[in-house]
């Protein structure tokens, strides 16, 4: 009887020897992602499970994007590719297809979120468009990284290594209450604030203002490519006035001229908002939670 016991029990601790052996034998999962944002939240439910580089530098914008031979090549043996999908990234296309038939591909952003964008990030001028890359940086909306993007990364993740899943989801667990807890909060701070109109430099912030209920009396550069005449410069100051607009969010640049021309016309504040990652000295080396964390402390300070 005891002989059998230990018998037993050595064979369970063999058992968990080499399943453990197995696993750690397992190479990490070799994840691209096109934004720092979205590579940051593998990292968060990935751990040590995986290796992640990402296209674009903290700061840069898909709009920016400059192809570079050496990208394809870094493509190759990559199992996981996480993007913005719906033509916020269409460069991602040709990476894509360089990683590979077997590479898993994850799009942050989904055909309804375009709504939001048509609705946010243009100007409220009849016959000026929006940026012709659309700013779908739907990260900036916690609950839509909390319910959809990273489940989709833990699934993901899962089925590409099933030995480490536990880790996978322990790591999400503490993922979804940190980012409720951040939404939480900033809902009911902001909630409490008396409506102040702004005016936003792009539409770079459309899902951060849908989902806390925030309106921007203009959209200064809906694509800041284009040039903004001396007539459309003169009806934006004159719709700030009347909106009695005193706050301006920005991008991480020194403020463009138009933008500080109609800073400066209507005695506003401009006040810089993350949207790519560490774009600020506040920032530096910092994560997604952190960014979203100072962009809601800014919002704060800025709308008390």
């Amino acid at each position: 009887m005891v002989a059998t016991s230990f018998r037993t029990v050595t064979a369970v601790i063999l058992w968990l020897t080499v399943l453990h052996c197995v696993a750690s034998a397992e190479e990490p999962v070799r994840v691209v992602g096109t934004v720092s944002p979205l590579s940051d939240i593998v990292r968060k439910i990935g751990g040590r499970h995986v290796v992640v580089s990402t296209v674009l530098a903290p700061g840069v914008y898909p709009s920016e994007y400059v192809f570079r031979e050496g990208n394809l090549g870094r493509m190759k043996g990559t199992e996981l590719v996480i993007r913005i999908g719906e033509g916020g990234d269409p460069w991602s296309d040709r990476l894509i297809a360089a990683a590979g038939p077997g590479a898993m591909i994850i799009n942050a952003a989904r055909r309804e979120d375009l709504a939001v964008v048509s609705r946010f990030a243009g100007s409220r001028e009849p016959g000026v468009a929006g940026s012709s890359i659309p700013q779908l940086y739907v990260w900036l909306d916690p609950r839509i990284v909390r319910d959809r993007i990273a489940p989709a990364i833990l699934q993901a993740l899962i089925e590409m290594r099933p030995s480490w899943a536990a880790d996978f989801r322990s790591n999400s667990r503490r993922f979804f209450f940190e980012l409720s807890r951040m939404d939480n909060e900033a809902g009911a701070l902001l909630a409490q604030m008396p409506p102040k109109p702004f005016m936003a430099q792009t539409g770079a912030w459309s899902f951060f203002f849908h989902r806390y209920g925030l309106m921007p009396v203009e959209v200064i550069e809906p694509d800041e490519k284009a040039e903004i005449s001396a007539e459309r410069m003169s009806r934006m100051i004159a719709r700030g006035r009347l909106a009695g607009v005193r706050l301006i969010f920005r991008n991480h640049r020194p403020p463009s001229r138009p933008l500080a021309q109609i800073a400066k016309r209507l005695d506003a504040a401009i006040m810089p908002l993350g949207v790519m990652g560490n774009e600020h000295p506040g920032m530096m080396g910092g994560t997604y939670l952190e960014m979203m964390q100072l962009n809601i402390r800014k919002l704060l300070v800025a709308f008390h």
